[in-house]
């Protein structure tokens, strides 16, 4: 039998590289927040045309996760996590050395399909080592991927604040080169249990992969997209997207290894409202994360550092709620306050305007990270409830999918609002988007309520 020690011995250097790797898309997701206006400047771009760094990382990685996880069922997880590490790398190099703006979009077209490795190969790194062990996967190994990437996406603001102010623009990209070699180098040696593997053909492997579930899926996401960011044409884009929608759902039902396991929704009201309400937390979450760091700067004209330091106790607070309440139950009543407190903050934002006073501002932030701290652990607490066993993985990666599409609304909303400039009439339209996107998680959180009302009736023979 192993013993606790066995279990453990090597935990800290087989973690290492994991939660690196887990850290640089929530890292990169909101370090630019501070450096959009530079870079928009800089290469004399609209305000709005910011969306089109933030937007392709989400659309990526909302295709790129689930393909992820399917190479990693298919070949060694280990190596996909270095392949992932590896185009991370590359698109810091297309940023630092881009030309011009294209350059930027295609770095974080490359930077989503390089994150989307990491966390599919890191929980199936950790099953595997600990099936070996034939243990139990302890829960500090899961919950240490969960906080480094809560920690990453709340202190991204801070942390390319200071890089803007140090290196400029570039070095918001560049910074992921010399992470990704210490990954690389944290990633020399590990051990990585070996399973015997059949040889498969090319023509199973593509339909393993399911390659037409992915086109298909690709496909409406981009005329999705489209559609959010662009207003022409929409008489075109819709029909052929909800086509292309619906065509998807009808494979992937009939595949018996679909691209995204659909099959999880059709009976499960309550898994379907959790998927729903991410959908509107994520959006919230990241049209703040993103909204407030481009007022401030342009409306308000604080510097990058100073920004960064402003969001600073967002982030001290959103970590701190998260693993306060990581282990509370009372999944219900925590989104209940936290949607309270984002409610907060969208009513708030109507009073923000250039002459508001920097304490006003850091009060918002902190209750923000309050309400998103909240929101984000309760919600996920409330998916391990309602995925249904032997989903759970399946379950936890459509989660993440829908997370990264309330992502891509946030960023065209983004587009659209400050397409000439951050400026005070934009943020209030910004808290009326806010506002909406919390009545909407309240009203997908009404199922909870009624079914801790009801009672099951005891029928006795």
């Amino acid at each position: 039998m192993t013993t606790s020690n066995e279990r453990d011995k090597g935990l800290a250097r087989f973690m290492a590289p994991l939660i690196l790797s887990n850290m640089l898309n929530p890292l990169n997701s909101t370090m630019l927040a501070t450096a959009v206006i530079a870079i928009v400047s800089h290469f004399h771009q609209d305000t709005g045309s910011g969306a089109l760094l933030i937007v392709p990382l989400y659309f990526t990685s909302a295709i790129g996760q689930p393909l992820m996880g399917r190479l990693c069922d298919i070949f060694n997880a280990h190596k996909i996590n270095l392949l992932g590490l590896l185009l991370i790398m590359l698109s810091g190099f297309l940023g630092f050395f881009a030309k011009d703006f294209n350059w930027l979009i295609a770095s974080r077209i490359v930077l989503g399909l390089g994150s989307s490795a990491a966390y599919p190969s890191s929980i199936t790194m950790i099953k595997r080592r600990y099936q070996a062990l034939n243990v139990e996967v302890p829960g500090m190994a899961l919950g240490l991927i969960a906080i480094a990437g809560q920690v990453s996406l709340a202190f991204g603001p801070f942390v390319g604040g200071i890089l803007l102010e140090s290196f400029g623009w570039r070095g918001i990209f560049f910074v992921n080169v010399p992470l990704v070699l210490i990954g690389l180098l944290l990633s020399v040696g590990i051990k990585v249990e070996k399973e015997e593997r059949k040889h498969k053909s090319f023509g199973t492997i593509i339909k393993e992969l399911d390659i037409a579930g992915l086109l298909l899926f690709s496909g409406f996401l981009y005329l999705f997209l489209l559609c959010l960011l662009y207003s022409t044409g929409l008489y075109i884009r819709i029909p052929a997207a909800v086509v292309l929608l619906i065509g998807f759902i009808a494979h992937e039902l009939n595949h018996k290894r679909p691209f995204i396991d659909i099959r999880v929704l059709s009976l499960n009201f309550f898994l379907n409202t959790t998927f729903l309400r991410q959908a509107f937390i994520t959006f919230v979450m990241y049209l703040l994360l993103y909204g407030l760091p481009q007022w401030m700067e342009q409306s308000k004209g604080l510097s990058p550092s100073d920004v960064g330091l402003i969001m600073l106790p967002l982030s001290l607070t959103a970590t701190g709620i998260s693993l306060l309440f990581s282990k509370s139950k009372k999944s219900t009543l925590l989104l209940l306050y936290g949607t309270i407190c984002v409610m907060g903050v969208a009513v708030g934002l109507f009073t923000f305007s250039k002459a508001s006073s920097i304490v006003q501002i850091v009060f918002i932030t902190i209750i923000m990270g309050a309400g998103t701290g909240l929101l984000s652990i309760a919600n996920q607490f409330t998916l391990y409830k309602e995925a249904p066993p032997g989903e759970v993985g399946v379950s936890f990666g459509l989660y993440r999918t829908v997370g990264y599409i309330g992502a891509i609304m946030a960023g065209s909303s983004l587009k659209h609002q400050f397409s000439k400039s951050a400026n005070d009439q934009g943020m209030h339209i910004l808290g009326i988007y806010a506002l909406g996107a919390c009545l909407m998680i309240a009203v997908f959180m009404l199922p909870l309520f009624f079914k801790r009302r009801a009672v099951p009736v005891k029928v006795t023979i």
